[in-house]
């Protein structure tokens, strides 16, 4: 959920929003308090010192265990001292907390990104009982929207964890709308009920099932950690990238609509290694994006990268979808 703030009076309707969002996925009583009142100064703060910005909500999980993640994302002024807009007294917006070191207070995980003159990203997450589950050996994040005017989402995404290696999809239904959402909420049940490892396997399941739709573009990934490798196969326009410090290799799809007409696809193997990023994303998402923008993104999460390329190159006129997935590491908090 990707809610836009430009002015005062949206901040209480923002953390309302995120607090339904938060009762919808059972969050505890105690937590959506917590979440209220980060929500809350993170919404202040967009208004008092960025101008507009939105915020970002999202059902989050690892090992069985779920929380909510809560994100604030602008392209204002920036934080010229993280750690002095972090200590306590520093209020930020007069709020009934201390700015953002109220909001690392009350959550779990806090981490903050943020370049003078080009913007801030702020990333809280919330797990209950104050427990964050043991990471696992991929982080990933995903921030997928409508176009504007739309309820429904013609993109989608999905997961898949197996022993050693993890698979990780992306779709764009054709159009947009509730038609485009048919055919993406199919390639997403048909990723999350096989119980295929063989990427052609599973996209010609994908592309039988699509045949009662108008079709998607549509790309799946399996990185196997044990092998370091990572392998890709994609009909349509779903672009990827492995991307590490010293380069960024783009990945090829071929021609065709899923579920419509497809030549038998083709898998492509590269070598994973611990200092890669991998992202996918739709059309919905320019092509001309490029990590060395944003000076120490390496050592953020998953979640920082995608909302930053989602804020800097978001189309505006399409559905967008953006995963992001690298090795799990200890993060840099701050």
């Amino acid at each position: 959920m990707v809610i836009p703030v430009s002015e005062i009076s949206q901040t209480g309707e923002a953390r309302r929003k995120v607090v339904t969002f938060a009762a919808g996925l059972e969050i505890e009583e105690h937590l959506r308090d917590k979440v209220a009142l980060a929500t809350t100064e993170m919404a202040t703060n967009l208004v008092k010192h960025a101008g507009r910005g939105h915020i970002i909500a999202q059902r989050i999980g690892q090992n069985g265990t779920f929380g909510i993640r809560v994100m604030s994302v602008d392209k204002g002024p920036g934080i010229a001292d993280i750690s002095k807009a972090l200590s306590d007294g520093h209020s930020t917006a007069g709020t009934m907390g201390n700015g953002l070191g109220a909001v690392k207070r009350l959550s779990d995980s806090f981490e903050v990104y943020s370049v003078p003159g080009s913007g801030t990203v702020i990333d809280a997450e919330f797990w209950p009982k104050n427990h964050m589950p043991a990471a696992g050996p991929l982080d990933i994040a995903v921030i997928s929207e409508p176009v504007r005017g739309e309820e429904e989402c013609g993109d989608g995404w999905g997961v898949r964890a197996m022993p050693g290696s993890t698979l990780l999809m992306v779709v764009d239904g054709l159009g947009h709308g509730v038609m485009a959402a048919e055919a993406a909420r199919e390639a997403e049940r048909i990723l999350a009920e096989s119980n295929k490892d063989s990427l052609s396997e599973i996209l010609q399941d994908t592309h039988d099932a699509l045949k009662k739709t108008r079709g998607a573009a549509y790309a799946i990934a399996r990185i196997d950690r044990g092998k370091g490798l990572l392998s890709y196969t994609g009909v349509g326009n779903i672009s990827a990238s492995l991307v590490t410090p010293d380069a960024s290799r783009s990945m090829a799809s071929h021609n065709g609509t899923v579920g419509a007409y497809m030549s038998r696809a083709q898998e492509f193997n590269y070598p994973w290694n611990p200092n890669a990023v991998f992202v996918m994303h739709s059309d919905g998402l320019s092509t001309r994006w490029s990590l060395d923008q944003y000076p120490g993104i390496w050592s953020k999460n998953p979640s920082m990268i995608a909302a930053l390329l989602h804020r800097d190159f978001d189309r505006g006129r399409d559905d967008v979808t953006v995963l992001v997935a690298k090795p799990a590491a200890s993060r840099d908090l701050v």
